[in-house]
């Protein structure tokens, strides 16, 4: 059985609005809003969803570069979702996100499901 490379247990980040001259809260965007997953050994996690849709936030998270407001990212059985930037760097040499350009990547022809079913079959 392949072992849990980077788990997220109901992450959540949640951004302030604020306003007056005082930049009172008066509310929340709920950019990720309880997300969890498990990838395993030898698997590789695709994002995709509407620009504003809070992939890079949740990316973000998973790589320990932002706090989540709410929830755990552990990685190979270690949460380091609260650790300092310097306990976490050893981590990140073995994580890795790739952005892709979707004009120079997709098919505006195909739709996502097609694209996907593309990849599985080559």
């Amino acid at each position: 059985m392949s072992e849990i490379l980077i788990e997220a247990r109901d992450l959540k980040m949640y951004f302030p609005i604020k306003q007056g001259v005082i930049k009172r809260t008066v509310g929340h965007i709920k950019a990720v809003d309880g997300i969890s997953l498990k990838v395993y050994e030898g698997e590789s996690l695709g994002i995709v969803g509407e620009s504003g849709s809070g992939k890079s936030t949740l990316g973000r998270m998973l790589m320990s570069l932002q706090d989540p407001t709410e929830g755990d990212v552990l990685f190979e059985g270690s949460t380091i979702s609260k650790l300092s930037n310097r306990k976490v760097r050893p981590y990140r040499r073995d994580m890795q996100m790739v952005f892709q350009d979707p004009y120079a990547s997709l098919n505006p022809r195909m739709s996502i499901g097609e694209l996907l079913e593309e990849l599985i079959s080559t």
